[in-house]
């Protein structure tokens, strides 16, 4: 998010402060959470998309939420706060931009989904003082405007929750209809390690419960290490696996899929997917389809054939069942003609295969960068998701 590179640096020289404080936040009295110890039951991922071709995680089941930037510049020292160096904005001008970055042009939000204020200048983790003070009373104006504005939408705010600095001020904005829910920082930083990535989480959340053990935590997580390329399938699986045992859902931030090597991230994330939503491949017949690209990419425009290989992964001879049709329109790919060369798939013991062709079209005009598709006969669904390049 903003400033997001540039806050690097400080993260690495907070980590010790955050080794350190461990021992302060385990100390903290335990509080009964009722959400928490069924988290994954009601697990629900939110997407932050812009861009001419974002990956289309609605698909997957994700929910679009908004994210609202500080074009403000908001500050806030011991003289008062300002905006742009100057007088602070009218409701009705903050207002119309917190619309703005819900409407379709931005990140198109759903009325119900959360908002996120990303102030990174004024988190009251980061301001001491008199500072801290005049940041308190300036959170509590935009939550209520930002309420206003989005009348059916919950309001967080991104902050790095593992800092206890302020706690008190924190708390008070997590009370009396202000907050709403918690969205700390929890992307992977290059170098990071399983461990130490899931010591900081361990602790914001524990932070988080402390303040408000009634509200919902919604970690900002990216599908790229930050400063370098798409995180492998295997830490995917381990940041999905951590947060659906510790919070109550994610925000994926701004991601994209701009070309093969982001393969093993859309993968897994339609595995995670399927799990979190039910929808998980299912049936005794395991669809394998090979592309001519080599990899899981298909270009725009394009006309392709593709072997599909259907074979019986159960214990037990299958009946025979036929190809259903594919079809997603409302990505711009779906199939030509008569979509499959052999619609027939005959009776198979365990452990054989058949073979057929997809015929696929991808439109030219298909926008978003990765889709989801069903590999469907009358018994079995394989999931299979594409880059579109």
């Amino acid at each position: 998010m903003l400033h997001l590179i540039t806050r690097v640096l400080g993260r690495i020289l907070r980590r010790a402060a955050v080794v350190a404080a461990v021992v302060a936040i385990a100390l903290l009295p335990a509080v009964a959470h009722p959400r928490q110890a069924s988290a994954a039951a009601g697990f629900q991922v939110f997407t932050n998309e812009r861009s001419a071709h974002p990956p289309g995680l609605a698909q997957y089941g994700a929910v679009k939420a908004t994210v609202v930037y500080d074009v403000f510049a908001f500050r806030c020292d011991a003289a008062g706060c300002t905006s742009n160096g100057g007088p602070l904005p009218s409701q009705a001008t903050y207002e119309a931009k917190v619309k703005e970055y819900m409407g379709a042009n931005q990140f198109g939000g759903e009325a119900t989904a959360p908002v996120v204020l990303d102030f990174e200048d004024i988190v009251l983790t980061a301001l001491s003082g008199q500072a801290a003070t005049h940041a308190f009373g300036l959170w509590k104006q935009l939550i209520t405007w930002t309420h206003n504005a989005a009348p059916s939408a919950p309001v967080g705010m991104y902050g790095y929750d593992w800092s206890t600095h302020n706690n008190d001020l924190t708390r008070q904005l997590h009370q009396d209809g202000y907050f709403d829910f918690f969205a700390p920082r929890a992307y992977w930083d290059a170098g990071e390690t399983q461990s130490g990535w899931a010591a900081q989480l361990d602790q914001a959340v524990a932070n988080d419960r402390a303040l408000a053990p009634g509200q919902p935590i919604y970690p900002y997580i990216h599908p790229k290490t930050i400063g370098g390329g798409y995180l492998p399938g295997t830490t995917w699986a381990f940041i999905v696996d951590q947060l659906k045992t510790k919070t109550e859902g994610a925000v994926v931030w701004e991601p994209s899929a701009s070309d093969a090597s982001a393969c093993n991230w859309v993968s897994q994330h339609s595995y995670e997917s399927g799990v979190i939503t039910g929808t998980s491949s299912s049936g005794p017949l395991t669809a394998r389809a090979t592309l001519p690209s080599g990899d899981c990419t298909l270009t725009r425009g394009a006309q392709v054939d593709i072997p599909v290989t259907i074979t019986n992964t159960s214990g037990s001879t299958t009946p025979a069942t036929s190809m259903q049709t594919i079809n997603n329109q409302a990505t711009g790919v779906h199939g030509t003609g008569t979509t499959w060369q052999y619609w027939n798939i005959p009776s198979l013991p365990p452990g054989q295969s058949a073979t057929t062709t997809l015929h696929l079209q991808v439109d030219a005009t298909q926008v978003a960068s990765t889709v989801l598709l069903h590999l469907r006969t009358g018994i079995s669904d394989t999931r299979w998701a594409v880059v579109i390049v």
